[in-house]
């Protein structure tokens, strides 16, 4: 029967200290009342803790060691709790939920403002490329699975950053293209397109001088600025060595606009990974935050409180983060060591229909330094960015058949890699 898990902390009664628990329901089945008795591991102190289907759907991932256990249809509790001298205080464990693992979420948004478009005739290819992607899905599922039985036999643990996937997508109007998909390493085949990220769209014959896929330049209302930037943050946290981005101001800080702060902070969390993205914004902007998410599922100090704040947060609130007061300039970027992608403009990352201007500009690693973070007054070690990052490449081979090679880049994604045949033929 299929189990629904979500994910949950419990805190110890006695140290306070953060348990995480994983806790399953069985949808239109029967579902067991019981509990455990756990041994806090900071402590050691015994408490109780009641949870559905103690004995077979849940666990205790970090923090505590099941004792025993009960079940209220078969074991009597009030006897179990005695036999380790635990007191009934079960109301006393505070818990919070955190996750419930339902419909899986689709990150790259088809209904918002489409990136890539046709260097032929100007469609849109977003949408084309999920429907080309979702045509080979089942090959290259296939090729993955020959792929994971040689990793699983000879792979000593070294498993790629992530899988890149590529897909001939065909414009309406008879242009090619191929598509780039990407999706981190897993031990576990992609159910649906939506499971990927695209991250390029590339004509596979030459173009004029100029003519891309990806063009950004002009004049766009504040929300395709999000969907645009959105996209963006994709490709750069899968193609890139890390993502920087640099914005005086995330909302307003005016009645009525106060309440949008949390969402629009949730949003940049959502769609940078905090290992490989600085955040450069002024302190006052992040004060703003803390201030309106007091009683909020974004409270900072809670989330503090239960281990729960994103990291990026908390190298603002440790003050490790680059604040500044004395800056007004806008951009974003994806950093390698060979390129640097860079969104410009007037855009804060405010919602609404007021427009603003943004352009997508490209400059190597060396000349972005002197146009930008000497200015800024920002001065980094770049040589994390030359790190050898490896790849699983899934393509098509013949028509049809899909083939994996494992490949590595030392700048972008978008660059040529070093490819070296560590797969199975």
């Amino acid at each position: 029967m299929n189990v629904v898990h979500r994910d949950e902390i419990a805190k110890c009664p006695n140290c306070g200290a953060n348990i995480n628990l994983k806790v399953g329901r069985y949808p239109g089945g029967i579902n067991d009342s019981g509990g455990w008795v756990l041994k806090c591991n900071a402590c050691a102190s015994l408490f109780p803790l009641e949870v559905k289907n103690p004995n077979d759907a849940s666990s205790v991932l970090s923090g505590a060691t099941i004792i025993d256990r009960w079940d209220d249809e078969i074991d009597n509790r009030a006897h179990t709790l005695a036999k380790h001298r635990v007191a009934d205080a079960s109301q006393a464990v505070e818990r919070i939920l955190l996750v419930t693992h339902g419909e899986p979420e689709d990150f790259y948004d088809l209904e918002s403002r489409a990136l890539y478009r046709c260097t032929a005739c100007g469609t849109e290819l977003d949408a084309k490329a999920y429907e080309a992607l979702s045509e080979h899905l089942e090959s290259i599922n296939s090729a993955f699975a020959t792929y994971l039985n040689w990793y699983l036999a000879h792979s000593c643990g070294q498993a790629p950053e992530g899988i890149s996937t590529r897909v001939a997508t065909a414009c309406t109007c008879g242009r090619a293209h191929e598509a780039l998909f990407y999706r981190n390493f897993a031990e576990s085949f992609a159910e649906r397109a939506a499971d990927y990220w695209l991250i390029d769209i590339a004509p596979t014959a030459p173009v004029s001088e100029g003519s891309k896929t990806l063009d950004v330049d002009g004049i766009f209302s504040r929300d395709d600025c999000i969907a645009i930037l959105e996209k963006l943050l994709l490709r750069w946290q899968a193609g890139h060595s890390a993502v920087l981005l640099a914005a005086p101001f995330i909302g307003f800080n005016f009645p009525g606009a106060k309440k949008k702060v949390p969402n629009l902070w949730n949003w940049v969390l959502k769609y940078t990974n905090p290992a490989k993205t600085l955040l450069i914004t002024r302190k006052a902007t992040f004060n703003l935050l803390k201030e309106v998410a007091k009683d909020t599922e974004m409270d900072v100090e809670f989330l503090k409180s239960w281990g729960l704040l994103n990291p990026t947060l908390a190298t603002l609130d440790e003050k490790k983060a680059f604040f500044k007061t004395d800056f007004h300039a806008k951009f974003y970027c994806g950093i390698s060591a060979d390129t640097v992608e860079i969104l410009v403009g007037s855009f804060n990352i405010h919602e609404g229909s007021y427009v603003e201007n943004i352009h997508l500009l490209r400059y190597s690693l060396e000349e972005f330094s002197r146009r930008y973070l000497v200015g800024m007054q920002m001065f980094f070690d770049l040589k994390p960015l030359s790190k050898r990052r490896s790849m699983l490449d899934i393509f098509a081979e013949t028509e049809g058949r899909f083939r994996c090679e494992e490949i590595s880049y030392t700048g972008s994604m978008f660059s040529e890699p070093e490819r070296y045949g560590k797969a199975p033929s």
